[in-house]
């Protein structure tokens, strides 16, 4: 069951790199930046808390999550950070796929082809919907409108090869 994930955490323009193993359901090998490595067993306790235990030492946490931003506050200390995992680190590095983004485009946040189109010129969107369907490394990713409106261009065809950052849609205002 072994799977590696690095997640990029931080505040502000200071990111650091976390290593997180799973090992079984609720136990993690997690490696800090500095290389230390620890286990955590780690369950949700309620919708917004998570109890964790290492070593002999156990953390209760309240946690809010709003998109990639984590609100915990642990031991009465509130502690804002944005965790980001590899796909989400690449894609604001290319500054595509961010939700609420003000502007119009839709950018693809990967490389691949567009398997699919799933609106039309003149539809209105609503956020999270399924616009275009792109593959990429043999999986189909479901790209989904990041602001609410009417497209009003189409920018790629089925079958067109698309790079990170290339606009696949535009989706304007209603008026």
């Amino acid at each position: 069951m072994s799977e590696r994930v690095f997640y990029f955490v931080g505040q502000g323009d200071e990111q650091r790199t976390w290593q997180v193993e799973t090992l079984q359901a609720d136990l993690y090998r997690v490696t800090s930046p500095e290389g230390t490595t620890f286990e955590v067993s780690a369950f949700e306790a309620d919708a917004a808390g998570l109890s964790l235990l290492t070593g002999d030492r156990v953390i209760e946490a309240d946690v809010l999550r709003e998109d990639t931003v984590y609100e915990v506050q642990i031991d009465g200390e509130t502690h804002a950070v944005e965790v980001l995992n590899e796909r989400q680190k690449r894609m604001k590095a290319a500054g595509v796929g961010a939700r609420g983004s003000d502007s119009p485009e839709l950018k693809s946040p990967m490389a691949g082809k567009v398997v699919a189109i799933a609106v039309e010129v003149g539809q209105e969107v609503a956020p999270g919907e399924t616009v275009v369907i792109v593959e990429a490394m043999k999986m189909e990713n479901d790209l989904k409108a990041h602001r609410p409106g009417v497209i009003t261009e189409v920018a790629v065809s089925a079958g067109q090869a698309v790079e990170i950052g290339d606009v696949l849609v535009r989706i304007d205002d209603v008026q």
